[in-house]
């Protein structure tokens, strides 16, 4: 998607004005980001797969605490976020959201600093409005609670 790649160009530029390790650094950031999303896709399948009576509890469980399934997860992101962003160069980036001032003015670096803690504070508050929970000591009634 254009927008994980806007992302990558922002963060690199970023590391680089800073001396830090953009390669190094841009490829940690954006894995934590994929991670977030992963893991909160995560949390809606399981609450899918348990309310349709699709696997059981117990499997989902030993699912989750199996190394194999983290694993596996980790690989595919790293994977997926090294061919995603760092087979092409900075170049090719350049070429393409150099054009985006709009973008390249409001959107600052502290806002996609931010973005990964976001998505998964905001996924976990929509999880708790659509199934339900606790929080602070109330019981929240989800959308699709039983």
């Amino acid at each position: 998607m254009k927008v994980f790649k806007y992302i990558y160009y922002r963060m690199y530029k970023a590391y680089s004005e800073k001396n830090d390790s953009p390669v190094f650094r841009t490829f940690m950031y954006m894995t934590l980001l994929h991670f977030f999303i992963a893991v909160s896709v995560i949390l809606y399948l399981e609450k899918g797969l348990l309310m349709n009576n699709v696997l059981s509890g117990i499997v989902i469980d030993i699912i989750k605490r199996s190394y194999v399934f983290w694993i596996a997860l980790i690989s595919c992101i790293f994977l997926l976020t090294y061919f995603s962003y760092f087979r092409k160069s900075l170049d090719y980036y350049e070429t393409i959201f150099s054009k985006w001032d709009v973008a390249n003015k409001y959107v600052k670096i502290w806002m996609l600093v931010v973005l990964p803690f976001l998505i998964l504070l905001l996924s976990i508050n929509i999880y708790i409005l659509l199934f339900g929970g606790h929080v602070f000591g109330k019981e929240v009634i989800g959308f699709f609670s039983k």
